[in-house]
């Protein structure tokens, strides 16, 4: 009888220590998950929402753009007037960190005013280091902008803050242009504009001034047919190279390994700068090309896809491309899309593909025994077509053995022979000229490594994304499962 009675005390004595450990450990459970969010959310995040919240609205600024004497605190600013649209309130251009209002001074000069959407320090220190760093710089592509640390009064707080002027470009996008002048078929305008394109790129690098996100809608063509280059957040100068770039640019114009955590260095707008320059050379040779891959499928970017980088053999542009009338344009496009698998570091000016391209055909006239062509993507040769002696790549300055003088620039559509082929592009990263800013590095033999794609290299926003969703999974589900769980264990112990 006692071994009876003791049976039933063992087994419920077994059931409660059962649901205690179950307990602990749900709770150790919650609180880990807990803990994860709280850690991948750092100090300066709760910071940057913190300030996020107290920075005035757009609506506190527009106020005092009605009433520019009180709003503005430079003097010449107050003198002027603001743009109105239909319904009486300041014209908005709203942007990702900053809106744009047109202005007008009183002898009738347009200027813009760009007043910041939010605070974010690091990029107020960014636009302060570049306006000291152009001060005294003339670079006919890029527009002088004044930065004000208290420029606009807020009517909300009644402080002043922020403030970026600049001047008012009239004209259209690139992408518009371009439209026009295709629909036209104006041939020699599109070429003139690569050869502009290629010297606004060098200007650039001459004053050592990285745009970072050069695409269609921030290249200006102005009424005197000028390019003039806006939208300055992703700039960089000598000082901030090395940083953490604020921005990753437009794809499909950026490389395809730029992302978050890309630091600014002298070569960043390499490949954007290649991608706009083929796309100018390709239109001027085929202008029908804009009707196959912009108009016909509505796509809003010049040319390219990032598909088309991606599986470059599949890209039935990459294979048009290759096919262009212009001997250039097919050796420029292989050359654009192996840079697209390499290191975006390794990506070189486009005066150095020039180069390349220039000598690669003057070296097709030689008897050469062996080829020089990659094997990432090798070109198909058509019938007759005779394999590409190689040659090696002259410097900037020093004269080519094969012709007895410095290499000149490109030549015009046609001008080449029809065998002629890029060369492999394996040492092109190592061939350095002096002066460029770029380190000497490693040739690449064989096939090319594929490029890091941009979200394999976020863990943070990830990691943080799968924090929440575990935090409301196991918010939800851990209570159901302790109900269920002590439901069961209560009937269990009636049974008893």
């Amino acid at each position: 009888m006692v071994g009876a009675r003791a049976q039933p005390v063992r087994l419920r004595r077994f059931v409660l220590i059962g649901f205690d450990t179950l307990w602990r450990t749900s709770r150790t459970q919650v609180a880990g998950i807990v803990q994860t969010v709280e850690s991948s959310f750092s100090v300066s995040s709760h910071r940057d929402f913190l300030t996020l919240m107290s920075w005035p609205l757009q609506s506190d600024f527009i106020g005092m753009l009605k009433n520019p004497p009180v709003g503005f605190r430079d003097p010449e600013l107050k003198q002027c007037t603001v743009e109105i649209n239909q319904l009486g309130q300041p014209k908005a251009r709203s942007g990702n960190f900053a809106t744009v209002y047109r202005g007008f001074r009183p002898d009738g000069g347009e200027f813009a005013i760009r007043v910041f959407n939010r605070r974010q320090d690091e990029r107020l220190a960014h636009y302060r280091a570049i306006s000291e760093y152009l001060e005294g710089r003339a670079i006919s592509s890029v527009v002088r902008f004044q930065y004000d640390q208290q420029g606009i009064r807020s009517s909300a707080d009644g402080k002043l803050y922020p403030l970026l002027t600049m001047e008012w470009i009239p004209g259209t996008t690139l992408f518009e242009w371009i439209q026009v002048r295709c629909q036209e078929k104006h041939f020699e305008a599109l070429l003139i504009a690569a050869e502009a394109w290629a010297r606004l790129v060098r200007e650039l690098a001459e004053h050592e001034v990285v745009h970072g996100d050069l695409q269609h809608g921030n290249v200006m063509v102005s009424p005197e047919t000028q390019f003039k280059l806006v939208d300055y957040d992703c700039m960089a100068v000598p000082s901030l190279l090395g940083r953490r770039n604020l921005e990753t640019g437009l794809p499909p114009y950026q490389h395809p390994g730029r992302n978050g955590d890309t630091e600014l260095f002298s070569g960043l707008d390499n490949f954007s700068a290649l991608v706009i320059y083929v796309a100018l050379r390709a239109l001027a040779a085929s202008p029908a090309l804009w009707h196959t891959y912009v108009v016909q499928p509505a796509y809003d970017r010049i040319l390219f896809r990032e598909d088309d980088f991606r599986t470059p053999p599949s890209s039935p542009l990459y294979r048009d491309l290759l096919k262009s009338p212009d001997q250039q344009v097919r050796d420029l496009a292989h050359y654009l899309f192996e840079l697209a698998r390499h290191d975006l570091r390794d990506v070189p000016r486009v005066d150095e593909l020039l180069l390349r391209c220039e000598s690669n055909r003057v070296a097709a006239g030689q008897a050469r025994p062996r080829s020089f062509r990659s094997t990432a993507f090798p070109r198909e040769r058509t019938a007759g077509e005779e394999p590409v002696p190689a040659s090696p790549h002259p410097s900037l300055s020093r004269p080519n053995p094969a012709t007895g003088g410095t290499l000149r620039r490109g030549r015009r559509a046609g001008s080449s022979p029809a065998n002629a082929q890029p060369p492999r592009l394996g040492n092109l990263a190592s061939e350095r000229t002096a002066g460029t800013g770029q380190g000497v590095r490693p040739s690449v033999e064989g096939p090319l490594p594929t490029s890091v794609t941009a979200a394999s290299q976020r863990p943070g926003t990830e990691g943080a994304r799968r924090a929440w969703l575990w935090w409301f999974v196991g918010s939800a589900a851990i209570p159901v499962l302790l109900a269920i769980l002590t439901t069961l264990m209560l009937l269990f112990w009636r049974s008893l």
